[in-house]
């Protein structure tokens, strides 16, 4: 889904404040020289809490501090630039290298990588935005500018999620990587493939073949946790092993599946990755990959002591639609 401002983001316009007569620059020259060198300061056009206590208007910022902010949104910034804005009413403790996201609505704009840790996941990217939600218990992550890349536990990659778009996760996926994937399941290279619809993200899909065929070129939904295991299909950027597959439309995907140089159908004479996944040795196809428009299908009967061959030309019974 492409990510689109809602009126009723919590992130409000860049924090005005009249209250800091210093420059950035100059308020960080006086406090490196402190005992504890602050990493940064805060801005908000009211009143908010740092390290415990209320403030006004603006205040230092140290290592590992809680922010808490009330009515209206704070505006951060660290030493080497990194610019942090939290919607109202929500928290968060801050490092010179990170932001750990408590409740509510966190945006973090950087020219390089910084990191957002939200219910367990670890979100990297140069713009971002996390919003946390207590109530239903789902982490929403947005790229804003550039890859935002989704960590879970022991540092697997849940997903790489492009600019302008948006996924969300459950809290139990940060534990377990337990995900699920929405899109066009798709045959590439031996390997199964799905598209997701909201990230457009290639993940590949490590299960049983049978069961991963029945439902080639339609639209389905994919349960599982994410893999350590290096795709195999160049296009992809993770590896997702199923648990559950559950169709939601049949056809649909001729266009998605051209784009991708992928097939609908599985290949008449080759056989499908085995079920331990990616990094299974493949077996080889005779004569190529078909093409997502027309199949060729090879009929042959027995009569008798005689065999009789004969080659159809046919159009996937699946894929029906662009």
């Amino acid at each position: 889904m492409v990510l689109k401002h809602r009126a009723d983001d919590l992130i409000l316009e860049p924090v005005k404040s009249l209250a800091i007569p210093l420059s950035t620059a100059a308020f960080f020259a006086i406090v490196s020289s402190a005992a504890t060198p602050a990493i940064g300061i805060v801005t908000a056009t009211g009143h908010f809490s740092v390290g415990g206590s209320e403030v006004w208007g603006n205040a230092t910022l140290f290592d590992g501090e809680a922010v808490l902010t009330a009515a209206a949104s704070t505006e951060l910034v660290l030493r080497g630039g990194v610019k942090i804005q939290l919607g109202a009413g929500s928290s968060a403790r801050v490092y010179a290298d990170r932001l750990a996201l408590d409740s509510g609505v966190g945006q973090v704009a950087q020219a390089a990588p910084f990191e957002v840790d939200a219910a367990g996941l670890k979100i990297r990217g140069a713009g971002v935005r996390v919003v946390l939600g207590k109530q239903d218990k789902t982490v929403e992550i947005a790229a804003l500018t550039g890859v935002a890349n989704v960590f879970g536990n022991a540092g697997v990659l849940l997903a790489s999620i492009p600019a302008g778009r948006h996924m969300n996760y459950a809290f139990q996926a940060a534990q377990d990587g337990t995900l699920t994937r929405s899109g066009c399941m798709l045959y590439k290279d031996s390997r199964f493939i799905v598209q997701d619809d909201n990230t457009q993200e290639v993940v590949e899909l490590a299960g049983n073949p049978q069961d991963l065929s029945k439902n080639l070129g339609n639209r389905v939904e994919i349960k599982g946790t994410a893999s350590a295991a290096k795709p195999g299909v160049t296009v992809a950027t993770s590896v997702l092993t199923v648990a559950s597959v559950s169709p939601k439309s049949q056809g649909g995907c001729l266009v998605v599946a051209s784009a991708l140089n992928a097939q609908t159908q599985m290949p008449a004479v080759a056989a499908p990755a085995g079920a331990g996944g990616p990094g299974a040795p493949a077996p080889a196809a005779s004569g190529g990959g078909l093409s997502t428009g027309a199949k060729v299908a090879i009929i042959g009967g027995i009569a008798g002591v005689g065999v009789a061959a004969a080659v159809l030309l046919t159009e996937s019974k699946k894929s029906t639609s662009p």
